[in-house]
């Protein structure tokens, strides 16, 4: 298995599949590499795709310190450093994209694009407010219970309905893959104290936003204000989609943005 011994202190475990340009993929808050499973085996047809644990999930080791998007943007291009990967594409869903947008601000030209999905650019009013209340109840809850009421925050009625078995399956996987309830708590401390809305300007290169018209984690006012901050964006909302659009919707998403990237 392979894993890296980063810059930041840590070791993290990364998988690197197909060849071309290099695409780096990066998962939000509490899933490991496998929340990009339904897009691998088609990206990996055209990208080398690397994926990898994030900071304090999976097999990728924690720390003490505070996390922050830009603690995790370092450890991504500390990652990228070991592998001599010098301009990729990258594409962050929900913190992941946080994270992506910390990267490309830090390193302007290590980016061919940017896809920023359910993504934020401060976490004022109803974003704040949510993720303090999932952080309230990491503390008092298991880390079962804590999840039989987070999925509610980013999969849709209609999905719920439809694939019982699928979101029991996400709620045992994220389970299994969080260990560690210090370092989720760590995770959304750093979603919550993101802000890089006087940064956003910038980011120049070729980005693509996309949010569910029906996600209830960041709603689509957070993702117009990231598409109104950066210049080169462009929009798609998913109408009646959730927070986790790849997953509830993968034909379509990888469509789309194949589309971009190799546009």
């Amino acid at each position: 298995m392979p894993y890296a011994q980063l810059e930041t202190g840590i070791k993290m475990y990364y998988k690197v599949k197909g060849s071309g340009q290099p695409l780096v993929l990066l998962m939000g808050t509490g899933f490991d590499h496998s929340g990009w499973d339904n897009q691998i085996e088609e990206y990996s047809k055209y990208f080398k795709c690397i994926v990898f644990d994030n900071r304090g999930v999976g097999k990728t080791e924690g720390s003490d310190s505070c996390f922050s998007t830009s603690l995790m943007a370092e450890d991504v291009l500390s990652l990228l450093d070991s592998l001599d990967i010098r301009k990729a594409h990258f594409s962050g869903i929900s913190l992941g994209s946080c994270v992506a947008q910390e990267i490309v601000i830090k390193r302007p030209n290590i980016a061919y694009s940017l896809q920023l999905h359910g993504t934020w650019a401060s976490t004022e009013g109803y974003a704040g407010r949510k993720f303090e209340a999932q952080i309230n109840l990491l503390k008092k809850l298991e880390m079962r219970e804590f999840y039989e009421i987070n999925v509610l925050w980013f999969l849709t009625p209609n999905f719920m309905r439809e694939n019982p078995s699928s979101v029991e399956n996400m709620i045992e996987s994220a389970v299994k893959k969080n260990h560690n309830k210090k370092f989720l708590i760590a995770q959304y401390l750093a979603d919550l104290q993101h802000n890089s809305i006087n940064r956003l300007s910038q980011i120049s290169v070729p980005t693509l936003i996309t949010v569910g018209s029906f996600d209830l984690a960041t709603p689509v006012q957070y993702a117009l204000q990231v598409r109104n901050e950066i210049s080169e964006s462009e929009m798609v909302v998913w109408e009646n989609g959730g927070h986790l659009h790849n997953i509830e919707n993968p034909k379509e998403f990888n469509m789309k943005t194949l589309e971009f990237m190799l546009r």
